[in-house]
């Protein structure tokens, strides 16, 4: 038998979005404890993961694309034929006559590409049996089965118990199988929808995933591991219920820390994604864990899900202290009345709180929202794209915003299933590629009742293109940027009416010769929005729409540095300071002047005090990177004399007679002495660097000028956003 998995890594053509993101995939942990619960009565499943195909897939595209046939480069406006010919690439490992069984995990972005290849196993293999199971197959069983006659038979829902014991019934063959419940299966023409099985009451009694199976564990930088199954609550779009039955059940403590041991031992693995929907639930089952967490003495790291409405800040203190690094919180809507009407029903001004807790114990956060439910209005719509903004005033949280998709079985889609229109505007929740397949986007048009996750609820009051026009807009906006979408909200009180300026300054500007040329790629992810947005602040959002001028002006100023790192062809480095040595900048850092206070311009948008009270000082600010952290520096008028200095060819006697020459006087200490003092200090903070040799840099043996010290690409790290402290230097 082969077990292959759901693809769940999105294809976004760039390889450079998706160069890293095998370290958080894996195969899917219901199919590793099948495999598992399969090897305990005999069998050698084999697995396939589709997202390590994928990967292996585009390494080889891209090493032929970046090799053509005519030697030369691939042009850049063309559209890539990845996601077509990656159908071919997996058809064909698969290896259809190998295998009596296939069973074929499934979630709703990948649901066309895995019946695709249910089509291509049962036409190389007719005699073999398909069996789909997974969230998608679940909710869409008598849809698929009617439409798609590879399908065999569909195991809904839990499959630990079920999915063994029809395997041992095909085996065997008998009629016994046909009354096995939680099944759904073809006779002769006829759908035959079995009651639902029981589900898994104790969880303790499931092995061990088979992540042996896994080749690659060891390279993914950490685990998923389920923790607990079901979720009480009956959210109006979420498909859990259907699939757990609300049934909520947790993992002893005692079974979980003694497989994160396990784990640990055998891969070297610290980090543990505890995989359920809801974990904080039952307070005191959360509370044992941490304790034995904190009594195994290992220090291993794990992340979760809550409601901010089920766990509390003494909760949050005690998770941290046992080694909690991150918590999803699916907020869903920012507005307070939407979470009535989504069935919801969180108190946002709490859900705040438990937020900025989170982020006081270091809590890496991610805040779920979503936008497009059919009731939306523009207040609605106003108040969740603040609630995402609002957000990036912590250091440790990641807003994610997405438009909602008619996931099957939900409420939402049963009160609207008549009504789904197809648009090609699709949640990233359910689409896989910025290019759907051709072939897969036919098989969407003509099975609504088997994807409805592509097609979309119409909205009573706002037109879901505009709609998605604001989710691009502020999601990339926090992408590429770290406190402008924060200030412009702040001064503007209304960033939905900054968004409808920036749409009509777009229509009215005139292309220039400094616009790149995106090709495919869609516009906001593109450099060329982050251009655009910073031209848009300072042409028209400063002269027509601020309120805080020297505020919004200093940030846009703080972000706006381009890369610019020269590199000195030559450096003899010493840590003598003599008044021959030279000393230059370090590689990475950016500076900039501003007019404001800087440190207490951000300490005022993360506290939303009053901008208008911020002192107007001529101030230098200095990022400098550190591994995966940004540093940022606010630094007195000497030590930002010094720094600028620093260029490589004067030397330090040079250096300190200059900055004595400008009359800073420092409690009556001898100018020199100064200006040797910060000297040190700027090379201690890593600012600047010695030699002992004048420094002849790259760019000038090119006969190009070079500045005197370097700046750093905004935006680069989506994951930490910067600044992360303002200290002073």
């Amino acid at each position: 038998m082969c077990l292959v998995t759901a693809l769940t890594v999105a294809d976004f053509i760039d390889p450079d979005l998706i160069v890293d993101a095998h370290v958080n995939t894996g195969a899917q942990l219901g199919v590793l404890t099948l495999a598992a619960l399969l090897r305990d009565r005999g069998h050698a499943p084999v697995v396939v993961n589709l997202d390590d195909l994928f990967f292996e897939f585009i390494g080889r595209s891209d090493r032929r694309r970046a090799t053509p046939a005519d030697g030369g480069p691939q042009h850049l406006g063309e559209k890539t034929t990845r996601s077509k010919s990656f159908f071919a690439f997996v058809a064909a490992q698969l290896r259809p006559g190998d295998f009596d069984v296939f069973g074929l995990s499934s979630i709703c972005s990948s649901y066309p590409l895995t019946l695709r290849l249910a089509n291509a196993i049962k036409r190389s293999n007719p005699l073999c049996t398909i069996v789909g199971g997974g969230p998608q197959a679940s909710v869409a069983d008598v849809a698929t089965l009617r439409a798609f006659p590879s399908v065999d038979i569909i195991v809904r829902g839990e499959a630990d118990d079920t999915f063994p014991t029809l395997l041992h019934h095909l085996a065997h063959p008998d009629a016994a199988w046909q009354r096995l419940g939680g099944i759904t299966f073809r006779r002769g023409d006829e759908i035959v929808r079995n009651p639902n099985a029981p589900v898994v009451e104790n969880l303790d009694r499931l092995p061990l995933p088979a992540f042996d199976l896994d080749s690659r564990l060891r390279q993914r930088g950490g685990v998923h591991l389920e923790i607990g199954r079901g979720c009480p609550f009956a959210c109006t779009f979420c498909s859990t219920n259907d699939f757990f039955r609300r049934n909520f059940r947790l993992k002893s403590p005692a079974r979980m820390v003694a497989d994160m041991s396990a784990i640990h031992k055998e891969y070297g693995l610290r980090y543990f994604s505890l995989v359920h929907d809801m974990y904080t639930i039952d307070r005191k089952e959360v509370m044992a864990f941490c304790e034995a967490m904190l009594a195994s003495g290992e220090g291993l790291t794990w992340g979760c899900s809550a409601r901010t409405d089920c766990i509390d800040d003494e909760l949050l203190a005690l998770m941290a202290r046992a080694g909690c690094t991150g918590i999803f919180f699916g907020i869903e809507t920012g507005s307070q009345r939407l979470q009535q009407v989504i069935n919801k029903q969180l108190d946002l001004a709490e859900a705040k709180e438990r937020i900025a807790c989170a982020d006081r114990h270091g809590i890496n956060t991610t805040v779920a929202l979503i936008v497009g439910f059919p009731e939306e209005t523009r207040d609605d719509l106003r108040d969740t794209i603040h609630f995402f903004v609002d957000s990036l005033r912590y250091d440790h949280v990641e807003p994610q915003c997405s438009l909602l998709a008619p996931l099957a079985a939900t409420p939402i889609y049963e009160q609207h299933r008549d009504h789904l229109i197809f648009d090609d505007l699709f949640s990233d929740m359910s689409h896989q590629s910025w290019q759907q397949d051709p072939v897969e986007a036919a098989l969407i048009k003509a099975h609504p009742a088997v994807f409805p996750n592509f097609y979309a609820i119409p909205m009573a009051h706002l037109d879901r293109r505009e709609v998605k026009d604001v989710v691009d807009f502020v999601t990339y906006l926090a992408t590429w940027f770290r406190w402008l979408p924060v200030v412009l909200l702040q001064d503007s009180g209304d960033l939905l009416l900054v968004f409808e300026r920036w749409r009509r300054w777009r229509a009215e500007r005139s292309p220039v010769d400094t616009d790149e040329q995106i090709g495919w790629t869609p516009y906001h992810s593109h450099r060329r929005f982050h251009t655009d947005l910073l031209e848009f602040v300072h042409a028209c959002y400063l002269p027509e729409m601020a309120r805080a001028n020297a505020a919004v002006r200093a940030v846009a100023r703080a972000e706006q540095a381009t890369i610019h790192q020269p590199q000195p062809a030559s450096a003899e480095a010493t840590d003598r300071l003599t008044d021959s040595t030279v000393a230059y900048c370090a590689d990475g850092l950016c500076v900039v002047d501003v007019e404001v206070d800087y440190k207490e311009l951000i300490e005022c948008l993360r506290n939303r005090t009053d901008l208008d009270a911020i002192g107007s000082r001529n101030t230098t600010i200095v990022f400098s990177r550190n591994e995966a952290t940004l540093n940022v520096w606010q630094l007195p008028a000497l030590s930002a004399a010094l720094l600028r200095l620093c260029d490589g060819h004067r030397t330090v006697g040079e250096v300190v007679r200059e900055c004595a020459a400008l009359g800073m006087d420092v409690d009556g200490i001898p100018p020199e002495k100064v200006c040797l003092f910060g000297l040190m200090q700027l090379k201690e903070d890593g600012f600047i660097r010695f030699s002992s040799s004048t420094l002849i840099w790259d760019s000038e043996a090119a006969g190009e000028t070079t500045a005197a010290y370097a700046v750093l690409p905004q935006g680069s790290n989506t994951q930490q956003p910067w600044p992360v402290s303002v200290g002073e230097s």
